[in-house]
């Protein structure tokens, strides 16, 4: 079960997340990265913080880099989760979104639990370069069907930004 921190926590972030993407022009970045965790996936926390630095490197701005459940399983998300179509157990995940107009993203799992592992070759090690690449060059284009184990997926009911919306009237 949530706690009040955990759901209020997250309900903020989703809250400045979506002021922050309705405030952005067309990002000039080519992905939003969302990271669907729980408390006790350190070393899922520990690949966001490797996406933050990379972010920040890159003066990203928020709404590009988001992460949701690290205090807790929050009402956020099992919204988003469920808005996905993602199920509890596929959790802690990432999931990439080209726009947030869009129906389809791209999910890829992350390590589970707390025991540190070697990142060398690590699908999210991946991606990360594949976003470093994209941004760097400028090109916007980011080929996710290069890495295996990243999954296209279809948004049911929708889009991201729809979700949004749906889950902020819902839990305020």
């Amino acid at each position: 079960m949530a706690s009040a921190h955990a759901d209020s926590h997250d309900l903020d972030k989703l809250t400045r997340w979506r002021e922050g993407l309705v405030a952005a022009e067309l990002s000039h970045f080519p992905v939003f990265a969302v990271f669907l965790v729980g408390p006790e996936d350190r070393v899922a926390h520990d690949v966001f913080r490797e996406f933050r630095s990379s972010f920040e490197a890159r003066n990203v701005p928020y709404e590009n880099l988001v992460i949701f459940g690290q205090h807790g399983a929050s009402k956020t998300l099992h919204g988003l989760g469920s808005g996905l179509g993602i199920s509890p157990s596929d959790i802690p995940l990432l999931a990439l979104i080209f726009s947030v107009t869009t129906s389809t993203f791209y999910t890829l799992p992350l390590p589970k639990g707390s025991s540190g592992q070697e990142t060398k070759g690590e699908p999210w090690l991946s991606v990360l370069r594949l976003v470093e690449a994209a941004s760097d060059s400028d090109q916007n284009v980011l080929d996710l069907d290069l890495i295996k184990e990243v999954r296209p997926r279809s948004i049911q009911d929708g889009s991201m930004e729809s979700i949004m919306d749906k889950l902020l009237l819902q839990l305020s």
